[in-house]
């Protein structure tokens, strides 16, 4: 019976091929680690859909991440590859309990379970990116963070790691400062490592003309502002 299913899902997936539009965006798909991971969020974006429906999207995706960058003697060779990839990541995260597959017809349903949705938000966090204005209004946005050392320390070099990726620049040891409004962002890291009671973000007109000029050198040598 097993048997039957993997050769099953296989040729489910070799069938779904046509090109289908993709809505991940080149920023968010650089970091996906793995087809597991691809897998989950495609299907996440698709919502329940089957495996026939869901094999277009992840061809597409395969095509542009950076982990799966290889040449190939020809376009068959590289569908076969990657079908194979594929089938034995459906599995994978089957087998974790990360997602179902309900018969449909000749097909299957793909449903994230409650563990599969923690992974997913594991993978929202590391995707998470402050948005920007299309124009900058000359404010600043700083996130003061007076995390206490006892017992927060492991917590508190996590948040500011994370916040650093975030793109906020380190003014001072608890204070960071971005050109745009990231208290969504902020917001939601504090509390993911419970210390949001310790974090406050602000916005302000004015700073210190030292510090004003390191941070527009800085924002601007990386094209934020």
């Amino acid at each position: 019976m097993e048997k039957y299913a993997k050769v099953n899902i296989s040729s489910l997936i070799k069938s779904g091929t046509p090109k289908q539009k993709f809505t991940l965006s080149n920023e968010e798909i650089k970091f996906l680690e793995n087809i597991a991971q691809a897998i989950l969020v495609v299907t996440v974006l698709a919502g329940a859909v089957t495996i026939a429906a869901v094999a277009p999207n992840l061809f597409q995706l395969l095509d542009k991440v950076p982990w799966r960058k290889k040449t190939y003697s020809n376009w068959n060779t590289k569908r076969e590859e990657q079908r194979k990839k594929i089938s034995k990541s459906f599995y994978y995260l089957k087998s974790k309990g990360y997602i179902t597959l309900e018969p449909c017809g000749e097909d299957f349903t793909i449903k994230i379970t409650g563990k599969g949705e923690k992974q997913i938000d594991k993978m929202q966090f590391r995707f998470m990116q402050i948005q920007r204005a299309n124009k900058w209004d000359g404010h600043w946005w700083l996130a003061l963070a007076d995390i206490p050392s006892n017992p927060y320390r492991s917590n508190a070099d996590l948040f500011r790691q994370k916040v650093k990726k975030l793109g906020l620049y380190p003014l001072q040891r608890t204070v960071w400062v971005y050109p745009f409004d990231p208290r969504e962002e902020v917001g939601f890291t504090s509390a993911y490592y419970k210390v949001e009671r310790f974090v406050t973000v602000m916005e302000v007109v004015s700073l210190d003309p030292e510090d004003l000029k390191k941070l527009q050198e800085h924002f601007k040598e990386k094209k934020v502002i």
